[in-house]
């Protein structure tokens, strides 16, 4: 039986209580009916001073770059927790599950064997009011040790290249060099299928790969990609989503359309109705396979700028395409970068009232053009959101074409 939050509150010190929240805070808003190990670690590599995210820094495999590793441990919990079932409601605090409340009893018997503790819970035992349960309160970083002991955190981390080992000896010791003791790590699980046939080497450190589960089917449904794509537009922070999946273009175009025609239906925030959607993919195509015009690719995005300056809603959305442009045979490098600048450049002039979107089928697309723009990521502020499911729904109901909309949308700027 799952455990009542207020229950596992009791055997936690304040700082992991407050990382206990933030789990149930996760499993909540997914409307998961238990908070598991997972949750857990998706709470703590999210918290602003993080042990866990400090500790993966140390362990992680110096074949990759820092942010490439994250981003695929991301991607790899992303993914598991997509995979857990939702409840029909949502329950306000999700029951301990007994997976995560097992790493919580195993922390209280580590501390107990500790030295230092030992005389403590000795003289603790003897006061007849003290309570079996609350008896040890658990530290943060004993129990970040045990959690990393479940299975299915594991194996989340071996996804994205980490050893739960070399993380809890980062967490033990933080000061200390890990290759000095740490085994020669493979690479990711998901950096796999090397393609010979993807273009030109992306660089050391950044090879072309494919992201095998990103095309798989029924772990979600099209309304639920839909939530989860409004979700990150309503963000402070990470505001700007980047769909990667087999199936991520017909997703972002389904929601596009779904977006224009003011047809909220809860599939996204309230706050987003009235929003405004602009594409410039077919502009960005021909800037960057084209001959490149400097005055063009001025002249397009000052126009782009206007309409933001006139929306009344509360903004647009600039629909990019497909990423794979941006790194294609061909291409004219002085393009891209001009394209990449001009778009970072409407976010910092227009804030909150622009967001970028779109898409990728590849994981190794992403790897690929942030070889050539390390900093892509934080200057586009990007989250990137996997695709996990068939065709949404609303693709049977209404078969258009790619085409068709692309064409739409290209050429008529739409602000509500």
């Amino acid at each position: 039986m799952p455990t009542l939050v207020i229950t596992a509150r009791q055997c936690l010190t304040p700082e992991a209580e407050q990382a206990l929240e933030e789990a149930v805070a996760v499993a909540r808003r997914r409307c998961h009916g238990q908070t598991t190990s997972l949750h857990a670690v998706s709470a703590l590599l999210s918290l602003p001073s993080s042990l866990l995210r400090e500790a993966c820094g140390r362990a992680r495999n110096s074949a990759y770059p820092p942010r490439v590793q994250f981003k695929a441990l991301e991607l790899c919990l992303a993914v598991s927790l997509d995979r857990l079932p939702s409840s029909p409601q949502r329950v306000d605090e999700p029951p301990v599950s007994n997976s995560f409340m097992a790493a919580i009893k195993r922390s209280q018997a580590n501390q107990r064997r500790q030295p230092e503790n030992f005389q403590l819970y000795q003289q603790q035992q003897t006061t007849p009011s003290s309570s079996s349960i609350s008896m040890v309160k658990v530290e943060l970083q004993n129990l970040i040790l045990a959690i990393l002991d479940d299975p299915v955190v594991s194996r989340v981390f071996a996804e994205a290249g980490f050893r739960s080992g070399d993380v809890k000896m980062g967490i033990l010791r933080p000061v200390h060099q890990l290759l000095r003791y740490s085994r020669y790590k493979g690479p990711p699980m998901f950096l796999c299928n090397l393609n010979s046939d993807q273009g030109p080497d992306p660089g050391p450190g950044r090879g072309a790969f494919s992201f095998p589960f990103l095309g798989c089917t029924g772990v979600l449904d099209g309304d639920e990609n839909f939530n989860k794509i409004g979700e990150i537009l309503v963000r402070k922070k990470g505001r700007n989503p980047l769909l990667v999946g087999e199936n991520a273009l017909d997703t972002l175009w389904n929601f596009l359309e779904l977006v224009q025609k003011r047809g909220r239906g809860g599939l996204y925030p309230a706050e987003l109705a009235g929003l405004g959607v602009i594409c410039v993919e077919n502009e960005v195509m021909r800037f960057v396979t084209e001959k490149y015009d400097e005055n063009m690719v001025k002249l397009r995005f000052e126009e782009v700028g206007r309409v933001v300056e006139s929306c009344v809603g509360p903004g647009v959305v600039i629909n990019f395409g497909d990423l794979k442009v941006l790194v294609g045979e061909g291409v004219d490098v002085s393009g891209v970068s001009h394209v990449v600048r001009e778009l970072a450049r409407l976010l910092e002039l227009h804030g909150g009232k622009v967001w970028l979107v779109g898409a990728a089928a590849k994981y190794e697309t992403f790897l690929r053009i942030l070889n050539r723009f390390p900093s892509l990521d934080k200057d586009w502020d990007l989250q990137l959101l996997p695709i996990t499911s068939p065709l949404p729904p609303m693709a049977e109901t209404c078969p258009r074409t790619r085409q068709v909309l692309s064409k739409q949308f290209c050429y008529q700027s739409v602000c509500y």
